[in-house]
């Protein structure tokens, strides 16, 4: 019995000694990323009209026309899918893949890039938490659990919503903003602008340094450098400045309520038009007190710059009129670093995260986000 025990034990010491804590959490990272991975490319025949949205914008730019013209329009009638409603970056992108690509190539060419994204995230999440948490598990699951999250997997994989591309332009800037590197980070948070106005209420976080330390030149160095991208790229649609605003920013500040929390929570006494206008318009105001606030605490508090913008997501996502469930991704993204470097045991982070995914996939079904359609 003795001789067949040392014979088992020492069957695969090579076996046993590849699996450390560290190399069995590579293990459980690595086949957490490749399920997400398969998921997504499984999940590409399905897609949502935001697909359509984007191959008819960059067909429009292609062809000389404004697609701007057909935001406006899209947000004035009822019933009909709202288009294009952000700066150029992405319909740029969509153009040159039309361009240089066979029409028919469009649709899983870009749902690949999408994937490139999301695979872009996981990797500057690790690269942001590595020199902060020290406990290997606690560094990887984590981003692989946002990874196969079910919003995280529908908003990018079947909606081809490019909210993965913003990432990684927030997350870049936030790098080089730990590092003190100020042109790279203005260049990459005003990249993350171009991809969706949302950024621009994180950009005041950026110059907090700078207004400490009372540097003026890189304030007015930093400011050049995003109004001076801002204008680059913009630069087609600036002979129609009034109808470019518009379509980029002027339609999210007026479109109508859609399923917002604290809106219908204050609107259930009334049933009037005027009222809803109201309600708006003083929700409008309290997401601007409250950002300012964020900013403010900040400033006086020098509070981690992903807390920020976790706060400001979390604010806004909780009293803008309009709420979209893909929205919660913003918020999760920051949540995965603030929370995987905070002091939260293993089990309460645990608990919190399963009851964010619980609740987010709920929300997806509840709005019939699975639908072969989408939103």
């Amino acid at each position: 019995m003795y001789e067949d025990r040392i014979i088992t034990d020492s069957k695969f010491p090579k076996l046993k000694a590849f699996f450390t804590p560290k190399n069995t959490s590579w293990v459980v990272f690595g086949g957490i990323i490749l399920a997400g991975i398969i998921v997504r490319i499984f999940l590409w025949d399905f897609s949502s009209s935001d697909m359509v949205v984007w191959k008819q914008a960059a067909e429009m730019l292609l062809n000389g026309q404004n697609p701007y013209e057909t935001t406006l329009e899209s947000f004035q009638l009822e019933g009909v899918k709202h288009f294009y409603a952000y700066f150029p970056l992405w319909m740029y992108v969509c153009s040159l893949v039309l361009l240089i690509f066979p029409e028919g190539a469009f649709f899983p060419l870009t749902k690949g890039l999408i994937l490139l994204f999301d695979i872009q995230v996981v990797i500057l999440l690790y690269t942001i938490l590595k020199p902060k948490v020290k406990d290997t598990w606690r560094l990887k699951i984590p981003i692989a659990i946002w990874f196969v999250t079910p919003i995280v997997l529908m908003t990018s994989s079947m909606h081809g919503k490019f909210d993965s591309l913003m990432f990684v332009f927030i997350l870049l800037a936030c790098i080089f903003y730990e590092s003190d590197n100020f042109i790279p980070e203005s260049i990459f948070i005003t990249l993350a602008v171009l991809t969706k106005p949302i950024a621009l209420i994180l950009v005041p976080f950026f110059f907090r340094k700078n207004l400490r330390e009372r540097n003026f030149r890189k304030i007015f160095s930093r400011i050049g450098i995003i109004v001076g991208l801002l204008l680059l790229f913009s630069a087609p649609f600036l002979h129609d400045p009034l109808t470019y605003i518009q379509g980029v920013l002027g339609v999210h500040v007026t479109r109508d309520h859609d399923m917002g929390p604290i809106f219908t929570l204050l609107s259930l006494p009334f049933s009037s038009a005027r009222a809803d206008s109201i309600i708006r318009y003083c929700l409008t105001g309290a997401i601007v007190v409250v950002w300012i606030t964020i900013i403010i605490l900040s400033f006086v508090k020098k509070t981690d710059i992903y807390k920020c913008m976790l706060f400001t997501f979390i604010a806004f996502n909780s009293l803008y009129w309009v709420f979209l469930v893909q929205y919660t991704v913003w918020i999760y993204v920051f949540y995965v670093v603030v929370t995987s470097k905070s002091k939260m045991r293993h089990w309460q982070l645990g608990s919190l995260t399963s009851f964010i995914i619980v609740f987010s996939t709920v929300m997806l079904a509840l709005i019939g986000a699975f639908v072969k359609v989408g939103l």
